[in-house]
């Protein structure tokens, strides 16, 4: 359905610039799907849409710096249209959290973004289950022994929140996938049976 932002700004492929969508039926045969994975540990398994590179890796980058948030809507349907998860009745979708300082600066979580459009879609509750507690470091400037340390302690469960037996956790990129699993290991330690993950785009 077009939208009144739709005709006044009309969207185009970041691909190759074709109007309509930020990627256009050309340009999406071109994009690398990423597998499901099934990690050790905490998570039971981390859908995401595609690797994150090429054209991926510049909406999501728009999506995070440039505030171009309606791109979520399109990479979400289009991951659901790829993938089509299963995941049990009566799990609730949650976010990796930003500390709060780091939040207000920004003006907005990608992550919480990307769990709303994905709750919607899927007619699951969103809610806040996670708190961040430190102000860390860019995962994007450490290696993967040093984003392990990084995340290290730096969530907590948010207070007063109860926490249902199965967890959808949504972030925007998995690359070493220290964040999510730290996550996944309060909200395990908080009474969740089982913790489900969420992404846009993961490194291969």
């Amino acid at each position: 359905m077009e939208t009144v932002l739709d005709v006044v700004l009309p969207r185009s492929c970041l691909g190759c610039g074709r109007e309509g969508k930020y990627i256009c039926e050309q340009c999406d045969l071109f994009l690398s799907e990423a597998p499901t994975i099934f990690p050790k540990g905490d998570l039971e398994e981390v859908v995401s849409g595609w690797e994150y590179d090429g054209l991926i890796k510049d909406i999501i980058s728009k999506i995070k710096y440039d505030g171009m948030f309606d791109a979520i809507n399109e990479l979400v349907e289009k991951a659901l249209a790829i993938k089509e998860p299963f995941w049990p009745a009566g799990t609730v979708v949650t976010f990796v959290p930003l500390f709060k300082k780091r939040e207000r600066e920004r003006g907005f979580n990608q992550a919480k973004l990307i769990a709303k459009k994905l709750g919607g879609m899927t007619g699951k509750d969103v809610l806040p289950f996670l708190e961040k507690i430190k102000d860390t470091r860019s995962q994007t400037e450490l290696d993967k022994v040093e984003r392990l340390a990084n995340v290290k302690g730096s969530f907590r469960k948010k207070e007063g929140a109860v926490c249902p037996n199965n967890v959808l956790l949504v972030d925007d990129v998995w690359t070493s996938g220290a964040t999510m699993r730290e996550c996944a290991k309060v909200l395990r330690r908080a009474g969740v049976k089982k913790v489900f993950g969420f992404t846009l785009a993961r490194t291969i």
